[in-house]
């Protein structure tokens, strides 16, 4: 009986249960929907964070960088500077590894590659030797090699006229560089041998050493004791040495995070295997096919250290190895040309390494993913001169940060629609029990007793809402799919960084699809809890309508004391302004409901125009720069690039300053003219008249420092990267001159380093003279001479690397005129760009072809255009770090930090672009509701008037005007108190709060008009 009478009591109401079986469906449906995005990202970011690591590179750039075993001693000064502590103690630092490194040989492998050290040097047995007059060299017989890469026994090697003095039917036991000239024969050269320990011990290693012997059958004797068969052995271990690698993560290091090396048998270390640093190793195909070895086999590791700088110095035959032990072979990598020679063991304290830096990486640390930008922030700010921090996050950030932006959205979402659905249960439970009171009070009259009461509200309402709810999750379930679509495609245009080009952007992409799969139990879950909620908000209202136990004891009051009628004037108005004086309480909700719209607004208005205003400054107050690099991403020197194409880049509308350098090698003929103007007559650089003579003189002009013209200083290699450069001019002349226009004078001076004029004798307004390698017949000297040029020395400066760069104007070897225009500094903004008409002719085009240059740096004209600039460079065809492109140039541009920034601001002002339209359209809807509530609420009051013979116009007047009043006052209000807090309102304040009013006095308007066309007895008599 309960239960039919319940399902009668549904169906005479079949409106309202429409309806709130619409409402609870839809809700269901959102609310389902938003917790499985939330699910799914949720989980989709969690699977990130598991897929992707990011680790973040300290290193030292250093003047030979990227040299990987490079020891540079300024580096090793400033890492006392550097607070290792504190990056590891860092809040998104989860493990920091410095480098360690040492040099180790294993007994059997031998090495080839172009990085052996020292390739050249050998020591060998030679006899039979004669000199060749003519060509100034020795033709000797390799008898026996000791020691050597290329030579091999039973044959004829020529050596260098200034080798050393050999005499005829002698042995000898020679110590030198072997070299290539191009011919089948190859040639030895002698150079001192470099080695720390040697030096410290005061050896110094010979170039000959007479070994003839008539006691023996072979005519020679090598003693035991000879150095130079010292330097042989010396030379065995070091040339075929290997470098040690202690790591505590072998996969977060920069070739395997990178996948330039991978595992290609075997494993990685187990944590085990750290945790006690046990004696298993990783080591390179090449390696492993060299000594026959495989996974599980055992290898016998040297570990030489030495207190003297330098991997290659850390051995010395005397000295022998500081450390030896057996290792098993747990992995084996591919091989790769740098890095064949590598192994990697488990960071032990009883293994030795090196208290040397062995080249130019710091070390890395493994930084949590979602973190990376902030601790880049960080520490970057306390990284003094020449340190450089990069992150590589595999791709983490193009994937993530979209994704991030969708969980923030999808859980305001969400919430929203938890109390929307809140309110709407709410409402329900309302409209469904406690309206019915009545129907309760009758029931428990006639002895129906509580339970059936309850049975009989719960009834009706959960069946409702168990339907509403389980259709709203079984949809839910089925369009999940449509939605995860729809979020994949989201996340694409909620991309904040355009990582294109970028120096954020050095890391390899890895790709990870999102594809979340959910169960239906979710869905299910939600729709449960919604059912359940429904249910309490029914229960809640069914108990407030049993009366309560104790009769209440209130006085009874008489009736109220009538108050004066008005005689104002008006009609409508009239009532209007007497309805808002009488109304009480109800009068201050639409005025306070106004003021606070109002201040909501403005505070909306502010922070959007707040974030613009952050977006505005981030553009005006930082400065882009770009470089040309290598597909790594590492070098901005030593580099082949198209003058075509950089002054098409120049010239593209994008780029306000550009600066190139083009280096030559030289060698130094001396000073040629004093101060005072005294000619020293010093000859030129002859070239030899014997082919190898002149090949040898070729090869050392080659191997000399460089002669480096460049239109700023500040962006060469060198200094790239230094907060300072010391430098002295002569007075009148700065920096700048190495700007000024082909044909201009002082194209001919040049910058020194203060230790060259100290070592020869140079003094401000002396004019030097360099050769570099272009042989040429000169009529003034009447033979072939490599050409030279005559530089004023007009500045100094304190070089930060080994080498005697001289600096000279960019228009000493490039007609400046083809990129900057004639006449012009090769400095600032292109006067033409390619929109306003710059063009080449035929001749500048092929000479620009022709040329190249080996580093180039150049400043963005408006950050504001940064996506408009890589556009440029992606239609040109330009190639990125680990991209290539149909130009086999690679740019980089330093705008990580700045993407970063505008990211942050970008991603505040999505979430407002995404919300705020939601909240507009709440605030909408709030104004009709409530319009519509507090004119319902008085339907008695217009059924009397308009049972008392008004007309249906000059009530909806009356109702109108008192609203629309109310709400006039309330605006007012707000604004009086906005301008007297925080000052005038903007625009976009003003059109909000505008749009308030139309919904207000639409809503307004049409429940008045509704009200008013319904019949008076019908008002009279509905009780909801």
């Amino acid at each position: 009986m309960v239960f039919r009478n319940s399902m009668r009591s549904i169906f005479r109401s079949m409106g309202k249960t429409a309806l709130f079986t619409l409402l609870i469906f839809a809700l269901t449906l959102a609310l389902s929907l938003g917790v499985s995005v939330w699910t799914s990202v949720a989980q989709f970011l969690d699977e990130c964070n598991e897929y992707f690591t990011t680790i973040g590179l300290i290193e030292y750039m250093g003047t030979d960088y990227p040299g990987d075993t490079r020891y540079d001693p300024a580096m090793d000064q400033a890492l006392e500077t550097l607070d290792a502590a504190a990056i590891a103690s860092d809040e998104a630092a989860l493990l920091w590894q410095e480098t360690t490194r040492s040099m180790g040989y294993i007994d059997g492998f031998w090495r080839t590659d172009n990085f052996v050290p020292g390739r050249g040097n050998s020591v060998f047995v030679v006899g039979n030797i004669s000199y060749n007059e003519r060509h100034d060299q020795y033709n000797a017989f390799v008898i026996e090699v000791l020691y050597s890469l290329q030579i091999r026994p039973n044959t004829i090697i020529l050596i260098d006229g200034d080798f050393g003095a050999f005499e005829k039917d002698h042995y000898y036991l020679v110590f030198g560089e072997v070299y290539d000239v191009g011919s089948p024969l190859l040639n030895l050269r002698g150079p001192a041998f470099d080695h720390a320990i040697a030096t410290s011990l005061g050896i110094e290693v010979p170039r000959i050493q007479d070994i003839s012997s008539s006691e023996t059958d072979q005519n020679y004797l090598i003693p035991g004791d000879s150095l130079l068969v010292k330097a042989a052995d010396t030379l065995q271990v070091t040339n075929n040495s290997v470098l040690v690698s202690e790591t505590e993560d072998l996969m977060s290091g920069l070739p395997f995070h990178q996948e330039e090396l991978w595992i290609t048998s075997g494993r990685a270390f187990t944590p085990d295997e750290y945790a006690r640093g046990d004696q298993v190793i990783v080591v390179s195909e090449l390696i492993a096919s060299r000594l026959g070895i495989g996974i599980g086999d055992k290898i016998a590791l040297s570990i030489a250290v030495a207190d003297q700088p330098g991997v290659y110095s850390s051995y010395w035959v005397e000295s022998g190895f500081s450390y030896q032990s057996a290792f098993e072979v747990v992995g084996i990598t591919n091989t790769i040309a740098d890095k064949s020679w590598y192994v990697y063991v488990p960071k032990s304290a009883d293994m030795p390494s090196s208290p040397f830096p062995v080249g130019y990486t710091v070390g890395h640390v493994i930084v949590r993913n979602d973190e990376a930008a902030a601790f880049n922030a960080r520490i970057e700010s306390m990284l003094q001169d020449r340190f450089r921090l990069t992150i590589y996050d595999q791709g983490y950030s193009d994937v993530a940060i979209p994704f991030k932006t969708i969980l923030r959205v999808s859980k305001i979402v969400t919430g929203v629609c938890v109390l929307v659905e809140l309110a709407v249960i709410i409402l329900f439970g309302f409209l469904f029990v406690y309206r019915q009171r009545e129907t309760s009070e009758t029931m428990l009259f006639l002895g129906a007793g509580r339970l059936r009461v309850t049975g009989h509200f719960l009834f009706g309402a959960g069946l409702i809402s168990l339907i509403a709810s389980s259709a709203g999750a079984v949809a839910g379930y089925f369009l999940h799919d449509g939605i995860i679509a729809l979020v994949a495609g989201a996340a694409e245009r909620f991309t904040l960084i355009d990582s294109r080009y970028s120096n954020g952007n050095l890391s390899i992409s890895r790709t990870l699809e999102f594809a979340p799969h959910l169960e239906i139990e979710l869905f299910l879950y939600v729709g449960a809890a919604i059912f359940a909620m429904a249910l309490l908000a029914c229960m809640t209202f069914v108990i407030t309508t049993f009366p309560s136990r104790r009769l209440s004891q209130r006085n009874p009051k008489g009736p109220k004391k009538g108050r004066k009628t008005s005689l104002l004037r008006g009609g409508s108005l009239k009532y209007a302004v007497l309805s808002t004086f009488r109304g009480g309480t109800r009068t201050l909700v639409v005025p306070v409901l106004a003021m606070v719209v109002v201040i909501f607004f403005g505070q909306l208005a502010s922070t959007v125009l707040r974030y613009q205003e952050q977006l505005e400054t981030i553009y005006d107050n930082t400065t882009i720069t770009g470089s040309y690099t290598d597909i790594k991403g590492k070098q901005i020197g030593g580099l082949v690039l198209s003058a075509y194409d950089i002054a098409n880049l120049y010239h593209s509308g994008q780029v306000s300053t550009l600066t190139a350098s083009i280096s030559k090698p030289y060698y130094y003929l001396g000073t040629s003219i004093l101060a005072d103007g005294t000619d020293l007559n010093i000859p030129p650089l002859y070239v030899p008249a014997s082919g190898f003579a002149a090949e040898s003189l070729e090869g050392e002009i080659m191997r000399g420092p460089d002669l480096t013209a460049i239109n700023d200083i500040r962006t060469s290699p060198e200094f790239l990267f230094a907060d300072t450069i010391l430098m002295d001019f002569m007075e009148g002349y700065d920096e700048s001159f190495l700007t000024v226009p082909s044909g201009d004078p002082r194209v001919f001076s040049c910058l020194v380093p203060s230790s060259l004029m100290e070592e020869q004798n140079i003094h401000f307004g002396d004019t030097i003279r360099a050769a570099i390698n272009d042989p040429y017949k000169s009529q003034e000297y009447v033979d072939k001479i490599h050409r030279h040029y005559d530089l004023k020395v007009i500045g100094s400066y304190e070089k930060q690397g080994a080498t005697d760069t001289i600096y000279v104007p960019l228009s000493l070897f490039f007609d400046t005129s083809l990129i900057w225009g004639a006449g012009q500094v090769s400095a600032g903004a292109p006067v033409e760009t390619i929109s306003t008409g710059y063009t080449l002719n035929e001749a500048h085009k092929e000479e620009l072809l022709s040329t190249t240059f080996n580093s180039t740096h150049f400043t963005l004209a408006d950050t504001r255009s940064l996506s408009v600039f890589k556009d440029y460079l992606s239609t040109y065809g330009y190639s990125q770090v680990h991209n290539i492109g149909s130009v086999r140039a690679f740019l980089v541009l330093d705008d990580a930090s700045f993407n970063n920034a505008v990211a942050s601001v970008k991603q505040q002002i999505n979430y407002i672009n995404t919300l705020y339209p939601f909240l507009y359209l709440l605030v909408g809807i709030i104004a009709i509701v409530t319009s519509y509530l507090l004119v319902v609420s008085r339907k008695m009051e217009l059924a009397v008037m308009r049972g008392l013979g008004t007309t249906r116009i000059r009530t909806f007047l009356s109702f109108f005007l008192e609203q629309s009043l109310l709400c006039l006052l309330g605006t007012i209000i707000g604004f009086l108190v906005w301008f007297l807090v925080w000052g005038p309102p903007m625009r976009l304040h003003l059109a909000l709060t505008a749009g308030f009013i139309v919904c207000y006095f639409l809503g307004s308007a049409v429940s008045v008009r509704i009200m008013n066309h319904a019949n008076v007895l019908t008002i009279l008599t509905d009780k909801d």
